[in-house]
């Protein structure tokens, strides 16, 4: 198990001094001026403000039945960082709404909804696919971070900032929710289930909405978007390319997060990013 958790508050303002009265500077294809890219994790970016809260109130239900107070502590220190995620996420979402995709929003008070509604009935399955949607979220965090060069080069300075921090603390607090999953519900069906779950459910999410943005852009039938996407995931330096092994790590009966030292990077970036989210 890793050290306590911190919990920072960025002073980021994704809006950026403004060119016009009103109209903020993050321009609409930010990530290199890539449609896909942008939209891509403009669609992971818009489901973090219900997506984090409902892992919050997942592991939070179980806090009481916690005895270790390391472990407390830590979920207390998730329970912050992952606050922080929502509210700045959802700034980034309040971008999204003004530039016309208005359908994010009532996508995101729906499933809302019905997550709520999981937590209260399904409160051991709900642990369990947060702490499966934490894999996968650790798992994309290290991609930034191994890489963060090539990863993040791309991006507009508003938003960089945003993602290294981001990728910075799911690496920190990556092992919380499984260890309390471990403690309350230690089921290898159930979490082999929440996994089938979460990924699927996620890559479906991701995708209406990485879709829904296009469309609205008037690309989503645009081959060389779709064929430079491809290839943004699943290139020789695609986001997702080589995560496979990490992926299948999940379902071995000896699995934890921690197998794989986040240590080193955390220490790596920790300075510049709490540097730059001071600003």
């Amino acid at each position: 198990m890793q050290g306590a958790i911190r919990v920072r508050r960025p002073k980021l303002s994704l809006a950026g001094s403004p060119d016009v009265a009103g109209v903020p500077r993050l321009p609409r294809d930010w990530y290199a001026g890539d449609p896909f890219a942008t939209h891509f994790l403009d669609a992971l970016s818009s489901t973090f403000p219900f997506g984090e809260a409902y892992f919050v109130r997942s592991v939070l239900r179980y806090r009481e039945c916690i005895d270790d107070p390391a472990l407390r502590e830590r979920i207390r220190g998730f329970a912050g960082q992952e606050g922080q995620h929502s509210r700045l996420h959802d700034e980034h979402l309040e971008l999204l709404l003004e530039q016309g995709y208005a359908l994010l929003a009532r996508r995101n008070r729906f499933l809302d909804v019905v997550l709520r509604f999981e937590n209260r009935r399904f409160p051991k399955l709900s642990l369990a696919i947060t702490a499966a949607l934490e894999h996968l979220t650790a798992i994309l965090a290290r991609q930034m971070l191994e890489d963060d060069a090539r990863r993040t080069h791309g991006m507009h300075p508003v938003m960089a900032p945003l993602w290294r921090w981001h990728a910075l603390e799911e690496a920190e607090h990556k092992a919380v929710a499984w260890d309390v999953l471990q403690q309350v519900a230690p089921s290898r069906p159930l979490r082999i289930f929440a996994m089938m779950l979460a990924s699927f459910f996620l890559t479906l999410e991701t995708t209406m909405r990485t879709s829904y943005m296009l469309a609205k852009d008037g690309s989503l039938f645009d081959r060389r978007v779709w064929r430079e996407g491809m290839r943004f995931l699943w290139g020789e330096e695609g986001l997702l390319r080589g995560t496979a092994s990490a992926y299948r790590a999940w379902f071995r009966r000896d699995h934890h997060p921690d197998e794989i030292d986040d240590a080193s990077l955390i220490a790596h970036h920790a300075p510049r990013v709490e540097q730059e989210i001071a600003r």
